[in-house]
């Protein structure tokens, strides 16, 4: 029976009386379903309320929500889940339950008021964001969205109108009591716009898939302009398969950062932790971030200054371990040349060049002019001018200067400015007189000075990272799993070229350090609990370090009474470790009446069990003639018996 009328004054579960509907009001004979006002009157606030039909949820194409049975179990793992995991950025969910409402059968959920409104209500409005702004909401964003992929869990529909704000302008992630469709319709072109390829080609939202969606978002919200879009779920998802984000310099550091969160391949993205990360790296690099102009909060508001703290970092509990500020060290000083110096040096040798080049003419000239005589005594003089010689690689240093009669002495040494081979310093320095016979000493480099090694067990791998760039190494990340040490931590490190290297000791700049960064515990994969009783099902979900939820009992015509009928997530799947398994136990199979057969024709009879049904099996005598008898599994039935639902019936005719 469909719902008539407003739903205003309606109580739910005795607690929630709905005050109105936010958005157009409900018609009369619509479905009742969206967001609603409501009062807690038992605590006497404002609560937001959702209401979902039970048979939105359904998608018979699926297998995990073929009816409605399914999709209620769905659900209410899916809640579950969600009210455990604990994180800030998190739109807030109290409560959460199942009623009937004019006949038809509805999830509720309670949520808290976020009076900033959305950021697709900011769009909508012309609002859009700066880039120091679009980071602080990008940065809340990794924050939810890592909280949420720890726990296996993933969001599937990040859009604009699923990024809300709070009361103190901070984005969450909001949705998270919606049960996201597995496939993407022919009319929800909303989505699709902010759906990665391969959830357009396919495959099942995933944890990298929101990473893409959330870069979606934030050059739509720095630019105005959604990149890949259109007109069609079909044209829109198509136009971004193999294609690189669109991404301007105009974003600043931003770009590279949007850029690979979102690339085509999704083992080219960043985790949510890395693109946290990565915008905590260059929030030093954009403008402090100014009030965001939210929807919900009024322009008085608006002019009260914010208490503005350093650039936000991904805390311990919001995105997983801490990671803390990348602390930036004291450059140390240059070893051998500083590096102004040098490139004034190297400047003036190019000046310097052009002269002697000129020199060099106006000798030949005069050579030819003036006969052998004026030549002799051009050649004859007793000092010579340095050229500038530092930056040539040390055979175009030794040409240079070997008409002059030098005692040329090369000395080794090393810069990081100056490449292997070539010259760091002369002495005497360019434009210095030296006669004949007299030595040059040239400098040249051996390559990049040394950097001593330092111990990075146990230290964050951001820490780690940025200590290493100070100090001039390359850090290659191996990630391993491990059961005891904290995502995100150094376990071991080696110098690539030098396995029996250790701290103190030291290596050229630019020496590759592999860095072993524990990726956490290894995702369990969820065995069959089907046929288990319930007391084996829970000793091998402990055992995996996984935690069980029961949900209501269920038919199941292929187990037993007391053992486990079914489980989500699937067997096969993997969860983090302390992931959520819903399971329920059978209650055997559903029993119900045998329909009226017995002395029916054939085709009432094909009708009759199909409906209730059954499984039309063998038959034998002659069928154009009156059913005589029955059997299930060998045994007779007659009409009005009970016998398990979805049953074989073979048919006896007279004759």
């Amino acid at each position: 029976m469909e719902a008539k009328g407003d739903l205003t004054g309606f109580t739910l579960a005795g607690r929630y009386r709905i005050v109105g509907r936010r958005g157009a009001p409900i018609v009369a004979g619509e479905t009742p379903r969206g967001m609603y006002e409501a009062e807690d009157v038992r605590l006497g606030f404002q609560v937001a309320l959702r209401l979902t039909p039970l048979n939105d949820m359904v998608e018979p194409g699926t297998t995990s929500r073929k009816s409605v049975g399914d999709a209620r179990r769905a659900i209410q793992h899916h809640l579950q889940v969600a009210m455990s995991t604990q994180s800030p950025a998190l739109a807030p969910i109290s409560d959460w339950g199942d009623t009937d409402i004019f006949g038809v059968r509805c999830i509720y959920t309670v949520l808290g008021q976020l009076p900033g409104g959305s950021l697709r209500e900011m769009f909508d409005r012309n609002r859009r964001l700066t880039p120091s702004q679009a980071l602080v909401v990008g940065l809340d964003m990794c924050r939810g969205l890592s909280a949420m992929h720890q726990v296996g869990w993933v969001h599937g529909d990040i859009r604009p109108a699923s990024i809300v704000f709070d009361a103190n302008r901070r984005a969450r992630v909001g949705a998270i009591d919606v049960l996201t469709r597995e496939t993407i319709g022919d009319s929800d072109l909303e989505r699709a716009r902010y759906a990665a390829p391969e959830v357009g080609q396919g495959e099942a939202p995933s944890e990298k898939s929101d990473i893409y969606s959330l870069a979606l978002v934030l050059v739509e919200a720095l630019t105005g302009e959604l990149p890949f879009a259109g007109d069609s779920v079909a044209g829109v998802l198509s136009a971004r398969v193999d294609k690189l984000l669109p991404v301007s310099a105009d974003l600043g550091p931003l770009a590279s950062v949007l850029e690979r969160a979102a690339r085509p391949d999704p083992e080219s993205r960043f985790t949510a932790r890395e693109f946290g990360e990565a915008l905590v790296a260059i929030a030093r690099k954009v403008a402090r971030p100014t009030p965001i102009d939210v929807v919900g909060i009024g322009f008085d508001e608006l002019l009260s200054p914010l208490p503005v703290a350093p650039m936000p970092v991904i805390d311990q509990g919001d995105a997983g371990e801490p990671t803390g500020g990348i602390v930036r060290a004291a450059q140390p000083e240059p070893v051998v040349v500083p590096s102004e110096e040098l490139t004034q040096e190297i400047a003036r040798a190019k000046l310097s060049r052009k002269r002697a080049s000129k020199y060099v003419a106006v000798a030949i000239v005069l050579a030819l002019l003036g006969g052998v005589g004026a030549g002799y005594m051009l050649l004859r003089k007793e000092s010579f001018q340095v050229p500038v010689l530092v930056g040539l690689p040390e055979g175009e240093a030794r040409n240079a200067i070997s008409n002059f009669k030098w005692d040329v002495v090369i000395r080794e040494g090393r810069s990081d400015q100056v490449k292997t081979g070539e010259v760091i310093s002369s002495e005497p320095g360019d434009g210095v007189m030296l006669k004949e016979d007299q030595s040059i000493v040239l400098t040249v480099s051996q390559g990049p000075t040394f950097s001593t090694l330092e111990d990075f067990t146990n230290v964050a791998s951001t820490d780690a990272l940025a200590r290493l760039d100070q100090l001039g190494l390359v850090p290659n990340v191996a990630k391993v799993n491990d059961e005891a040490v904290a995502a995100g931590t150094v376990m071991s490190w080696a110098v690539a070229e030098q396995p029996t290297a250790k701290a103190g000791d030291q290596v050229v700049k630019g020496t590759t350090i592999t860095l072993n960064v524990s990726d956490g515990p290894a995702p369990r994969v969820l065995p069959t609990l089907v046929g288990l009783t319930t007391a084996e099902a829970e000793a091998k979900i402990t055992e995996l370090g996984l935690v069980f939820a029961v949900v209501e009992e269920d038919f199941n015509k292929d187990v037993g009474v007391g053992l486990v009928g079914g489980q989500l997530p699937a067997a096969g799947e993997s969860l983090p470790r302390g992931g959520s398994v819903s399971y329920w136990v059978s209650k055997g199979p559903r029993m119900v009446a045998m329909p009226v057969i017995i002395g029916q024709y054939k085709a009432a009879i094909a009708k009759l069990l199909s409906d209730a049904g059954f499984v039309y099996g063998t038959e034998s005598g002659k069928p154009e003639r009156k059913l005589k008898s029955a059997t299930i599994a060998g045994e007779p039935v007659g009409n009005g018996k009970e016998v398990p639902e979805g049953s074989t019936v073979d048919l006896t005719y007279y004759g």
